[in-house]
């Protein structure tokens, strides 16, 4: 006797509900990785916030330098030493939580007050207040100027820092 091409299926029994376990065990593997996703993109738009203002503070900084550089009077040494003392910003204190006196200068004043957000069409830095702003004057060592802008962003634990070393002569 000859066996038929396709064998007669033995009558199955019902899957009880296995394909709709494997769809939701599917749309599960699913939501999973859009979540990821989602967790991902997030976190590249904070870490792109972040360094935004690190640019930012970079800019601000090169702005500080800049207006040291082209305000210092350089007719004698010793009156080199004698302006660039007037720069000096908040000297004194730990990193983020400076004291000491103000700075002098009108204009390094105007910029840093732009990095905290005080001047208009200006942002600034987020959370940067002036006891986080510091412009070390360092004559004895080759008149080295040591800018540092502290920020607080609204997620941040612990203040960010931005530090530019830069010498006028």
């Amino acid at each position: 006797m000859l066996k038929p091409a396709f064998p007669m299926a033995r009558a199955s029994r019902p899957q009880g509900g296995v394909v709709l376990f494997e769809s939701l065990v599917a749309m599960l593997i699913a939501m999973v990785g859009i979540l990821g996703m989602a967790s991902l993109t997030v976190k590249a738009a904070s870490l792109s916030g972040h360094a935004q203002h690190r640019a930012e503070a970079g800019m601000f900084a090169s702005q500080i330098v800049q207006t040291v550089a082209l305000g210092v009077d350089r007719s004698s040494p010793e009156a080199l030493q004698a302006s660039l003392q007037g720069y000096s910003h908040q000297a004194d204190g730990t990193l983020c939580e400076f004291s000491g006196t103000a700075t002098q200068s009108n204009a390094l004043a105007e910029v840093l007050k732009a990095a905290r957000g005080g001047v208009a069409n200006v942002w600034g830095l987020p959370g940067a207040t002036d006891a986080m702003q510091q412009v070390v004057v360092d004559t004895t060592a080759g008149n080295r100027i040591t800018v540092t802008l502290c920020w607080k962003g609204p997620h941040d634990q612990a203040p960010r820092n931005y530090q530019r070393h830069a010498f006028v002569n």
